[in-house]
């Protein structure tokens, strides 16, 4: 599986303090993307499922979290490995944050989406239109993302983290400052 990073706690994208995987590759290439550079494939951050689910084992190291977050890049792109890697996060969370570019309607007719439905408890799904962000929802980037709930336990909690206002988490990586979280749109 091919991975850019992971970073924790991260508080800007779901609600609670969450593990985020950014996963690289993306064929839709959005205008104005927030991550632009996780678009083409990167063979050089390979990374074997069952070792990335160590990682993030020891990047959780026994700390309570709140959920895990797969943004990218599409982590749908890669979905034959993220059904084998969801299976083996459901031990740290019940809730499992999935952004992606396909629809909802495309991935249920997919052969991964009955490993990845019974793990993933919000899907966001849709390509980020420029033109329709909105500068308003905390989860999505444009008003024709959708947010589906799979796991019907967790819809309160973000139902109330809905109610917040966007804003940005900046952290230090690689001898960078990158800013994570739903961005504004300049208008």
């Amino acid at each position: 599986m091919q991975i850019d990073r992971l970073l924790y706690p991260i508080t800007t994208l779901g609600p609670g303090e969450r593990l985020v995987v950014w996963t690289i590759g993306c064929s839709k290439q959005c205008q104005n993307c927030a991550n632009p550079e996780l678009w083409g494939k990167n063979l050089s951050k390979n990374i074997e499922v069952k070792k990335l689910a160590g990682l993030i084992k020891q990047a959780i190291n026994n700390k309570t979290i709140d959920g895990i977050t797969f943004t990218g890049g599409d982590p749908l792109e890669q979905a034959d490995e993220m059904s084998k890697l969801l299976p083996l996060l459901k031990e740290f969370t019940e809730d499992i944050l999935v952004y992606t570019g396909y629809s909802f309607d495309d991935i249920k007719k997919t052969d991964e989406w009955e490993h990845l439905e019974q793990f993933v408890s919000v899907l966001i799904d849709g390509p980020y239109i420029d033109e329709l962000n909105d500068n308003k929802c905390v989860l999505r980037g444009s008003t024709n993302q959708n947010i589906i709930y799979l796991n019907k336990n967790i819809k309160n909690k973000y139902l109330e983290y809905l109610q917040k206002e966007r804003s940005i988490q900046n952290v230090f990586y690689r001898d960078r400052m990158i800013s994570v979280g739903i961005h504004k749109k300049d208008l």
